[in-house]
């Protein structure tokens, strides 16, 4: 088949998703020669150049930029509307008031141009090329599952993702989604037949897999952090519940012993000030570093180096900073959501991060139990190692041979 990849190259603060897309994207670049199929990769016309440099792509990946359509011509004055009117009869009488023709996206202009049989998207992509069988991911809908939060919600949002699922996720040939409890809820949210619905965990970031093992100790100097400390990589939305998080650093730090730090590190979308303002009410502000956006060097050495990763977020089923944590010698103490389980296993200690007292006696309980905090990193690094972004690429090719079948029945 013909296949396009729709890849649209998100900015390094995105977080996550750009984690995730870059991971797979260079995986894909890396396998696509395993596959007999052949790739287009989707992008938009100013990044042809970048793509068709990309070292060591394989022979069936072929870059297909989306052409940029001209600016709009201004609204018709009456006088152009007559002299518009007037040629149209002079051309061959055709209708000057009859509705223009349908326009379809830049997207699928490009797939009906080079042929395209089927297409993947590895992050939310509203294309409008609805006649080419396609691939989507689901990451969450927490929009449904949790509407009180404003990120979710607030300036028309709950309804955008509601558009975008209703009629994205619906018509899909094939859902990806990380975990079963993520299988669960798209079928329930949006009556998708489960065997449209495939499973493939989301891979551990391979940064965090390829990096030495050796703690920095001038970097963590250099961001101001010494003695013991918590990690947060988080951006600052609501749903991170810094808040939680904040009292728990309160209850951990009032028995006199050494206290703790936490570095949280992470854009903000919003709640930052209001985070700031908590821990200045809590009187915990002196041991909190807010350390924006960190270089990936900077991110290695606080996994390496923090106590543990506390890892609050309220939203699920599935999370990239316990796998980096996991993989790089870090203990996880994180929240009970639903599909934690499924996705980390037993590696994590999970706590109610609603309670800060709960989050704060699971701190205690790893300087108190010491072979239990080693238990947990040696469990963690055997389950990074388990799904890689290698198996998940080819997971897709599997997808695209079983569809291959089907996809011949017609031109």
């Amino acid at each position: 088949m013909k296949v396009g990849f729709f890849f649209n190259d998100p900015f390094p603060r995105s977080g996550g998703v750009f984690t995730y897309q870059q991971d797979i994207f260079r995986r894909f670049l890396d396998l696509a020669g395993e596959s007999r199929h052949e790739f287009h990769v989707i992008c938009e016309d100013d990044k042809e150049g970048d793509f068709a440099a990309l070292p060591g792509r394989a022979p069936n990946v072929f870059i297909s930029p989306m052409r940029q359509r001209p600016a709009p011509e201004p609204p018709l004055t009456v006088r152009r509307r007559i002299s518009r009117a007037l040629r149209s009869l002079v051309d061959g009488g055709k209708d000057p008031m009859a509705p223009p023709p349908i326009k379809i996206s830049r997207a699928a202009e490009v797939l009906a141009r080079k042929g395209i049989e089927f297409s993947w998207s590895i992050g939310h992509y509203e294309h409008e090329a609805f006649d080419v069988p396609y691939i989507t991911t689901v990451f969450d809908l927490q929009h449904r599952l949790q509407p009180w939060f404003p990120e979710v919600s607030s300036d028309g949002l709950w309804d955008v993702r509601e558009d975008f699922f209703r009629r994205y996720v619906s018509r899909a040939a094939y859902v990806i989604t990380g975990t079963e409890e993520g299988r669960r809820e798209i079928v329930d949210f949006y009556r998708v037949p489960g065997k449209r619905i495939r499973v493939l965990p989301l891979p551990t970031p391979s940064f965090s897999l390829e990096a030495p093992s050796a703690v920095n100790a001038e970097r963590l100097a250099a961001l101001g952090i010494g003695g013991r400390y918590l990690f947060y990589p988080a951006q600052f939305w609501a749903h991170k519940n810094h808040a939680n998080l904040l009292r728990a650093l309160q209850l951990l730090n009032a028995d006199g012993t050494e206290p703790f730090q936490l570095a949280l590190v992470g854009s903000d979308h919003g709640n930052l000030d209001f985070v700031r303002g908590l821990a200045r009410s809590l009187g915990v502000e002196q041991h909190v570093r807010f350390l924006g956006f960190v270089t990936q060097e900077d991110l290695l050495a606080l996994y390496q180096g923090a106590f543990a990763l506390a890892y609050t977020s309220l939203f699920g089923p599935d999370n990239l900073p316990p796998l980096e944590a996991f993989a790089l010698g870090c203990p996880v103490v994180m929240s009970d959501y639903d599909g934690a389980r499924e996705q980390l296993g037993e590696a994590p200690l999970y706590v109610d991060a609603t309670d800060p007292a709960a989050i704060a006696a699971a701190v205690r309980s790893l300087i108190n139990a010491p072979q239990e905090r080693a238990r947990m990193i040696a469990q963690g690094q055997a389950r990074a190692r388990q799904w890689t972004a290698s198996d998940y690429v080819r997971g897709i090719f599997a997808i695209l041979d079983e569809f291959e079948a089907v996809r011949r029945c017609w031109q």
